[in-house]
């Protein structure tokens, strides 16, 4: 009987202590020390004033300890003086240096020092494109920096700008005819327009908040360069529309700069003649969409902002040049996002969002399980949700196109920083779609030898499939070396084309 009532008692205790470890234990985050518990709370009361909380595990202890850390402490006032020893600079005065020093405390205790691997397995790459033929053109430059590619189905010419050389590119399919247009440092954008070409140029190729990029208008026939805007910070992505309803073409542009940048937009007040707004005054804006999102009648503005504070924005138009900001989505500091844009990729009739991030410039690169592609389906409500993501490291850009005319969207993607040593492959990725969210990747063998950082789809020879064309970038900083692209000169190719052969 007592051998009865100890056992209920017992079970009855175990019950209990589980319940309350369920409820309370089993989600919490495990530290190491108390210092790191207090760092963590103080992460989360300080960081998230700029930007989604990182936590510790999304990199490795050097990552953190070399670069990051260093980087966020001059940023709110303090100067690492070696060996993670922190003096305050005295501006900002945001939070004490016992703050700060348990911070960085928690990022140190609580990182692996490994990058975390992947939970799922990457899918297996098959080499060969079955649908496409390699084309890779004669024309080389010593050092090619192939910032902007651009097939304009139109004339049948395939435009591609270097962004170290300062010239934009003009060749006809067969690459029989070159011809070049002088523009300035780091092309980043290019509008083509009947009788002229709009042309964005950075100024500069690496990170800066210097303001010397450039808009230009270059005529088509005399090559006679007019400066529409200049003094931009770094300026990577620009969109042309009618957002006050005044009958003239206002500019959107994305001015990432560095450490300082903005969005903005110029209203057109006559010819040669614009007022600057800005929309969002932080860096990292990279890439916007001008479209009707509301049906009301006025442009709205799409933009992602990366840099930081990541993100997609929505500025919805309330006529008279006034915009209303809402964050549609939110993504953590670590993601690297570097291209979107918008895409039914379902079907329902409504716009949904194909994201990429795999941006690993801002420190030596490390390979992190969360880069990749991913789509986030409409609700039909204008509010999104992830719907898939597609493992890739260090992914460039993506675009959905139904490449294989099966009714499907396609997804062909870019890496300038893939798995070198077990994936190179992933320079490139064509993702054929199977149909529920289904995608086998495939690529083809010259990949590994090119840096790809960009990229464009369209019929470029008049067959009405579409083709794909890659742009190759040697910077120069160790990111590899081209082997096999390179002739007998020592000079890689500047860009690939893939031809539909579907």
């Amino acid at each position: 009987m007592i051998t009865r009532k100890l056992l209920i008692i017992s079970t009855l205790i175990f019950i209990c202590f589980a319940w309350i470890s369920f409820c309370t234990g089993t989600d919490q985050k495990k530290y190491v020390d108390e210092q790191a518990e207090e760092g963590h709370a103080l992460a989360k009361k300080h960081c998230v004033s700029c930007h989604l909380l990182p936590e510790a595990e999304w990199l490795n202890k050097t990552t953190w300890a070399n670069y990051v850390l260093p980087k966020m402490g001059e940023l709110v006032g303090f100067r690492d003086l070696g060996m993670n020893h922190y003096v305050r600079t005295g501006i900002p005065d945001l939070m004490t240096l016992e703050e700060w020093n348990k911070i960085t405390h928690y990022y140190l205790a609580q990182s692996p020092a490994e990058p975390l691997p992947r939970e799922n397995k990457s899918p297996s790459i098959q080499i060969g494109l079955s649908d496409f033929n390699t084309i890779i053109p004669a024309f080389r430059n010593s050092q090619p920096v192939t910032t902007m590619v651009k097939i304009d189905s139109l004339s049948k010419r395939i435009f591609f700008g270097d962004g170290l050389s300062q010239q934009l590119y003009v060749a006809d399919p067969a690459f029989n005819k070159v011809d070049s247009f002088r523009v300035g440092v780091g092309i980043s954008n290019l509008v083509i327009r009947e009788n002229s070409l709009m042309v964005l140029t950075m100024g500069v190729l690496q990170p800066s908040d210097l303001k010397i990029g450039q808009l230009l208008s270059i005529d088509k026939n005399s090559g006679t360069s007019t400066i529409l805007l200049d003094s931009l910070q770094r300026p990577v992505h620009a969109t042309y529309a009618d957002l006050n309803n005044d009958g003239r073409e206002d500019i959107v542009i994305c001015e990432f700069g560095n450490i300082t940048g903005q969005l903005g937009w110029f209203e057109k007040l006559s010819e040669g003649n614009f007022r600057k707004h800005i929309l969002r005054p932080l860096p990292g804006a990279i890439r916007t969409e001008l479209r009707d999102i509301n049906n009301d009648g006025l442009t709205d503005i799409i933009a992602m902002m990366a840099q930081g504070d990541e993100g997609i924005f929505l500025y919805k138009n309330q006529g008279g040049g006034k915009f209303l900001e809402e964050r549609l989505l939110h993504f953590p500091p670590t993601y690297g996002s570097n291209y979107f844009e918008m895409v039914d990729m379902n079907g329902d009739g409504y716009a949904d969002i194909l994201a990429t991030n795999g941006d690993n410039g801002d420190y030596p690169p490390i390979l992190k399980a969360y880069h990749g592609i991913r789509v986030y389906l409409s609700n039909k409500q204008n509010k999104f949700e992830e719907a898939f993501f597609l493992p890739m490291n260090g992914a460039g850009k993506a675009m959905a196109v139904d490449f294989d005319k099966d009714g499907d969207l396609d997804i062909a993607s870019i890496s300038f920083f893939p798995d070198h040593e077990s994936m190179p492959a992933e320079g490139f990725i064509l993702w054929k779609n199977e149909g529920n969210n289904d995608f086998k990747p495939s690529s083809f063998s010259e990949v590994a030898e090119g840096n790809w950082i960009s990229m464009d789809t369209g019929d470029f020879n008049g067959d009405a499939k579409p083709d794909i064309v890659i742009g190759n970038a040697d910077f120069g900083a160790g990111i590899r070396q081209q082997k096999a692209l390179k002739n007998d000169k020592g000079n890689a190719s500047s860009l690939i084309i893939l031809k539909n052969n579907n």
